[in-house]
């Protein structure tokens, strides 16, 4: 059975260091900007999300693309 698969959304995700907890872990936290243009290239989504990230008072961060696809059978 052949399947095509269409790109359906995209979503941007920074992932903030924001300290570390009792145990000496690193703890994180995470914002999602869903409803990334589909033609948004990754070099955009990264440029995007660093500046937003130097807005952010942290550590250190991610810049994170998540991407959803609809599978159809043919």
């Amino acid at each position: 059975m052949a399947v095509n698969t269409t790109l359906t959304g995209n979503a941007m995700i920074l992932k903030f260091k924001v300290g570390v907890d009792k145990e000496g872990k690193d703890v994180f936290k995470t914002q999602r900007f869903s409803k990334v243009k589909s033609t948004a290239t990754d070099e955009n989504i990264f440029a995007v999300g660093n500046a937003l990230g130097a807005l952010v008072d942290a550590m250190n961060f991610e810049v994170l693309k998540e991407s959803d696809y609809q599978i159809i059978s043919q």
